[in-house]
């Protein structure tokens, strides 16, 4: 058991407790401090009265640090109930988004494959364009059928150039797909590590 002298409104007054000196004293202190402001926005309270209105403040300011408290304590008793309920649910989640990312990359192969395969086509396709120019000669039939078919190696180049051109934008999209699925899991592990950590 401790026991202090303290000073309140300029009275001393002997504290007993099983709190420690400075405890005691910092409590008599805000007292004090609280009766002072009571006592300078009312100069004709008595000593008594005084005591009375400071004693009902600190008792409102208890009630709403009490109930503050409780509504934390409700909060995080439902994020505890929550952490445990979900915590299965949210690693099924994770690794749903795990295997999303495997199957978005396995596409991005597939769509860079189909890419550097028409690009190819389209290299051998403008060679032979090329070459067919540089072999017409003066036979007007040979001239029409070379034309014909560099009209017809023009259009399947262009055909190809159109797939390239599709399997660009989609190989685009699936890069953004797969970099919003991998935020998705990493604010699905810091929620996870939040939770855990108010557990």
């Amino acid at each position: 058991m401790n026991k202090v002298m303290v000073k309140i409104n300029g009275a001393e007054y002997p504290m007993v407790g099983e709190k420690s000196e400075q405890h005691m004293l910092s409590v008599a202190s805000y007292v004090d401090k609280e009766m002072t402001k009571v006592i300078e926005s009312n100069s004709r309270l008595s000593s008594s009265v005084a005591a009375i209105v400071t004693a009902v403040n600190i008792t409102d300011i208890l009630f709403e640090c009490s109930a503050e408290n409780d509504e934390l304590t409700k909060e995080n008793q439902e994020l505890n109930k929550k952490v445990g309920n979900s915590d299965e649910e949210l690693k099924l989640e994770m690794r749903k988004l795990q295997l999303s990312l495997q199957h978005k990359a396995k596409e991005q192969e597939d769509y860079d494959v189909q890419i550097e395969e028409l690009n190819k086509v389209i290299e051998e396709q403008k060679s032979h364009i090329e070459d067919l120019g540089n072999r017409v000669g003066s036979s007007k039939g040979e001239v029409d059928s070379y034309k014909a078919q560099i009209e017809e190696l023009k259009a399947q180049l262009e055909a190809a150039e159109e797939r390239a051109e599709v399997a660009q934008k989609l190989s685009s999209k699936f890069q953004n797909d797969a970099y919003k699925v991998q935020l998705e899991k990493i604010e699905l592990e810091n929620e996870v590590k939040y939770f855990r950590a108010m557990k």
